[in-house]
């Protein structure tokens, strides 16, 4: 498959992988995720990308609080500032904001656990609701438009999606941001999609169940870093990179 546009930006790029049960996960790796070396990555993976969102039916996504945060770290009741720009926020009550949901200025989302709702803003007095009530479980920027329009993410047509979780200072864990409530099977596929897709499947591991992701953990990687992290927390060097790792850690 040729690709039909460039990455979007210079170190910002995308992959895709298929789990034991055949089903396909979309991962943006921000400015330092690890990619692997094979399958659909990079330019390619964007024209698969828009493909996927062209050509299949739109569904219905659930929010994972859960991969919005690094593995270990268990959600947490927190608090709230006053913000200008979209956010979502994920609770164990809607109570304290019933009114903002049935005057609109908060929208319900599904969640894989609890509730999830989206802010426009963020004004002091839903914060102060909010914080007073103990119902917080995670936060997170909220960018994503669910609309028809050309920026839909994949997982609103069947594709489990990951989001690198660390700043451009090492290869860290992807987090499981959306997950699809019908997702797709590789056997919709025609063959040569299907064989590309398997060049990077995971044997033993199932997108439902896995909330974190290391690619570097299951196959050959690249990255604009010299390390990576792995999922219990440890620092490696990617072959070849050695000496620049260990100086750079030692900076750290």
């Amino acid at each position: 498959m040729e690709p039909d546009f460039p990455a979007a930006h210079s170190m910002d790029s995308c992959w895709f992988a298929v789990d034991r049960d055949g089903f396909i996960a979309y991962f943006d790796t921000g400015e330092a995720g690890a990619m692997p070396a094979s399958g659909y990555q990079g330019d390619q993976a964007y024209a698969f990308r828009e493909r996927l969102i062209r050509d299949l039916p739109v569904g219905d996504v659930l929010h994972d609080p859960r991969g919005r945060s690094l593995p270990g770290e268990a959600l947490e009741s927190g608090r709230v500032e006053p913000l200008e720009w979209p956010t979502i926020v994920f609770l164990s009550s809607l109570a304290p904001i019933q009114s903002d949901i049935e005057a609109g200025r908060a929208t319900p989302l599904r969640a894989t656990e609890g509730y999830a709702v989206v802010f426009p803003r963020l004004t002091a007095a839903q914060c102060r609701r909010l914080n007073s009530a103990d119902v917080i479980l995670a936060t997170d920027p909220y960018f994503q438009d669910p609309g028809p329009d050309e920026g839909r993410s994949p997982a609103w047509h069947g594709i489990y999606e990951y989001m690198h979780l660390c700043e451009n200072w090492i290869a860290g864990p992807y987090g499981r941001r959306l997950v699809p409530t019908r997702p797709v099977h590789i056997e919709q596929f025609p063959p040569n999609f299907r064989q590309n897709l398997k060049r990077t499947q995971l044997k033993d591991q199932s997108f439902a169940d896995t909330v974190h992701i290391q690619p570097a953990e299951h196959w050959p990687c690249e990255s604009w870093e010299s390390g990576w992290q792995g999922l219990d927390g440890k620092r490696h060097a990617f072959p070849g990179q050695e000496a620049e790792f260990e100086e750079q850690d030692g900076e750290d």
